[in-house]
C-alpha cells in the first residue's frame, strides 16, 4: 500500500488533506458500511462486489481505495468550467409495443456498423455528472443541483498509471423556491457535513458515495479520486479484464448477460436484474469492446422485461437523442436532511419511505452509443414533493471514449 500511495503522489502531486470530519460523513453515505472493507468492484463508489459499475466501470487494479488516495493526489490541468445546464423535464414521445425493442435494435445494428479502433496508451472516458441533494437546516430545507466532470483513464500497461478523476464544476439551487430557502439559510458557499459526489446514482435515490472534499459552490482542481496499476483495467460484471480478454468477449446477449449479472451479487434489495442491466450495459457500452459486442449487449437489453420506448426525448443538456426507460419501486428513497452537523455515524435521515423511480437511457441515434443516462422520480408517497424539474434528481452526461497516447490527463470532452 505504502509504494502504491507513493506512486499515486509522484504521478499527481501532493493535495491538502480534507476538513475534519468530510472524510467520516463521506464515508457514512456509502449504502454498505466502510469502503475498506470492499473489494474493487466500483470505482467512483467503491462498493465491494458493489450492484453498478462506477462511471465507465474502469477498473483501477491497484487496491487503492478512494478514502486512501482521495486528497492525496490532484494534478493541475482543470476542466473547462461549462455553463449551468439547462436541466428539463423530460419530453418523451410515447412509443407502442411491450418493450423498447425497435430503439434497442436499432441501436444495435447501428454500433454494429462502426469500425474498431487502433488501440493506443490509454483508453479515455469522460462525462458530466449531475446530482440533486437536499441540504441546509431540518427545519427549512432546501435542493441543490451539483455537476462534476469526471474523467477515467486505463493504462494497457502495468507500467503506467490508471486515474479516476474529477473536477467540482458548480452547485446551484434547483428552484426558485429552493434558491429562497437558500438566501434564508445564509447564501452558503459551503456545505461542511456534505461531500461532492461523482457517480450518477443508485435507482432507489441513495447517491452512494462522496468525494471526501466538502460540497461548495467554487469550482473545484481536477482530482484523483482513485489510481491504480495493473494490466486488467477493465471490469465486466465480477471480472477484470486485460484488454485482450475484452476483445475476446462473447457476443451472444445470453453470454453477455450472465457475465454481467455475476457483478449483481451484492445489490442493494429490491433492484431487478432490469435495473440493474439498464445501469451496467451502458459503461460496458463505453468501453473499446467489440463492434459486436457493443451490438450484442443492445439485443440482450431487448430481452429484459419492462423496459420501454420513451421515443424522442432531450436530455438534460437539451440534446435530442432516442430513449428508454424503466420503472421501479423502492423502499427508503433518498437523502436527506443531516442528523448533525460535520458528519455522523449515519449522515442522512431517508428522505421518502417509498418511491417508484424511472430510469432513462438516452441514446445518440447517429452512433448508437449512450448520450446520457437520468434517474426521475415518477411517484412519492402523499404530502411529499420534489421540486426539481420532471422529478430529476440524478444524470450523466457521456464525453467521448477514445484511445490516446498523450501521457497526462487532459481536458474532459462533454
Amino acid at each position: 500500500m505504502t509504494d502504491d500511495l507513493q506512486l499515486v503522489r509522484e504521478y499527481f502531486g501532493e493535495h491538502p488533506p480534507p476538513p475534519p470530519g468530510v472524510a467520516a460523513a463521506a464515508k457514512a453515505r456509502l449504502p454498505f458500511g466502510e469502503q475498506g472493507s470492499r473489494a474493487p468492484w466500483r470505482l467512483h463508489r467503491p462498493l465491494g462486489g458493489g450492484w453498478r459499475p462506477s462511471r465507465r466501470a474502469l477498473l483501477l487494479r491497484a487496491g487503492l481505495s478512494a478514502t486512501a488516495v482521495a486528497g492525496a493526489a490532484a494534478v493541475a490541468v482543470m476542466v473547462t468550467v461549462q455553463a449551468p445546464s439547462p436541466v428539463q423535464a423530460p419530453a418523451p414521445v410515447p412509443a407502442s409495443g411491450p418493450a423498447g425493442r425497435e430503439i434497442l435494435l436499432t441501436a444495435a445494428r447501428t454500433v454494429a456498423r462502426a469500425a474498431q479502433p487502433l488501440p493506443g496508451r490509454y483508453w479515455v472516458t469522460s462525462g458530466t455528472v449531475g446530482n440533486f441533494l437536499r441540504v441546509g437546516p431540518a427545519d427549512d430545507p432546501y435542493l441543490v443541483l451539483e455537476e462534476v466532470g469526471v474523467q477515467s483513464w486505463a493504462a494497457r500497461s502495468p507500467r503506467d498509471g490508471s486515474p479516476e478523476l474529477s473536477q467540482a464544476l458548480w452547485v446551484r439551487p434547483a428552484s426558485p423556491g429552493d434558491r429562497a430557502a437558500w438566501r434564508r439559510g445564509g447564501s452558503p458557499t459551503v456545505w461542511k457535513g456534505v461531500g461532492q459526489d461523482t457517480s450518477l446514482a443508485y435507482p432507489h435515490g441513495d447517491p452512494g458515495n462522496a468525494r471526501l472534499q466538502p460540497l461548495s459552490t467554487a469550482p473545484g482542481q481536477l482530482t484523483a479520486e482513485s489510481a491504480g496499476y495493473g494490466s486488467q483495467p477493465f471490469l465486466v460484471g465480477a471480472k477484470a479484464l486485460s484488454l485482450r480478454q475484452l476483445l475476446a468477449l462473447p457476443a451472444g446477449p445470453r453470454r453477455l448477460k450472465e457475465l454481467l449479472l455475476k457483478g449483481m451479487l451484492h445489490s442493494p434489495p429490491g433492484i431487478s436484474q432490469s435495473a440493474y442491466l439498464l445501469q451496467a450495459v451502458p459503461l460496458v457500452l463505453q468501453m473499446p469492446v467489440t463492434p459486436a459486442v457493443r451490438s450484442g449487449l443492445y439485443r440482450m437489453l431487448a430481452t429484459m422485461p419492462g423496459i420501454r420506448s420513451l421515443g424522442v426525448v432531450k436530455d438534460v443538456s437539451g440534446k435530442p437523442g432516442v430513449a428508454v426507460a424503466y420503472t421501479g419501486n423502492y423502499a427508503n428513497c433518498g437523502n436527506g436532511v443531516p442528523l448533525s452537523p460535520g458528519g455522523a455515524s449515519r449522515l442522512y435521515r431517508v428522505l421518502f419511505t417509498s418511491c417508484s423511480v424511472q430510469q432513462i437511457l438516452i441514446i445518440d441515434p447517429a452512433t448508437g452509443l449512450p448520450q446520457a443516462e437520468e434517474l426521475r422520480y415518477a411517484q412519492l408517497p402523499p404530502g411529499q414533493k420534489w421540486s426539481a424539474p420532471g422529478g430529476l434528481f440524478s444524470y450523466e452526461i457521456f464525453g467521448r471514449s477514445y484511445w490516446t497516447n498523450h501521457d497526462r490527463p487532459n481536458r474532459p470532452n462533454r
